[in-house]
């Protein structure tokens, strides 16, 4: 009996059990990357990817064109959720030529995606990247324009090490237990 006829005659408790189980070997097998996020599936140009072979960072683009005004704000929904082994974080940083040049900083300074924010409930990972226009002048996102970056860092775990909570609750906020 071949493996599809194998497959055909499994229940579908026995199925779904066979799919959770290729999936967990999947993620086994992958380092770390990018997917697009539940419900982005046809809005995504562009992936992440790196400038040039030395770039340490991974460029993000944002999903629409706006104009951002002298001290406004806007949060960006990439579409993108990252993957990557339970001992990194993914980095994220607003290009250095936006601040340099017109003054555009994240809202939280840094962001830091963890690894256990991948496909978490509330938006299956989804990474939003907050920009504010500290600047004197409009300035302008382009859908074709990378905006931020991203770069996977490994940590370290200290020695007796005690984690408040056991697993994660949530998105944005999970540790605070505001959302």
């Amino acid at each position: 009996m071949g493996l599809s006829n194998q497959i055909e005659n499994l229940s579908e408790k026995d199925l779904e059990a066979l799919i959770e189980l290729l999936n967990t070997q999947l993620k086994r097998k992958r380092r770390r990357g990018f997917e697009i996020a539940g419900g982005f599936e046809d809005k995504v140009l562009h992936m992440p990817r790196r400038a040039t072979p030395g770039s340490g960072g991974y460029d993000f683009y944002p999903l629409e064109s706006i104009t951002l005004q002298p001290g406004a704000s806007h949060a960006f929904k990439t579409g993108i959720k990252a993957y990557m082994p339970e001992d990194e974080i993914l980095l994220i940083n607003i290009r250095s030529s936006y601040g340099i040049k017109h003054n555009i900083q994240l809202c939280n300074e840094q962001g830091w995606i963890d690894s256990d924010y991948y496909g978490n409930p509330d938006n299956d990972g989804l990474i939003i990247i907050k920009v504010k226009n500290a600047g004197t002048r409009p300035f302008q996102f382009k859908q074709d324009e990378p905006f931020a970056q991203g770069m996977f860092i490994r940590y370290h775990i200290a020695d007796n090490d005690n984690p408040r909570l056991s697993n994660r609750r949530g998105g944005i906020g999970h540790s605070s237990g505001r959302k």
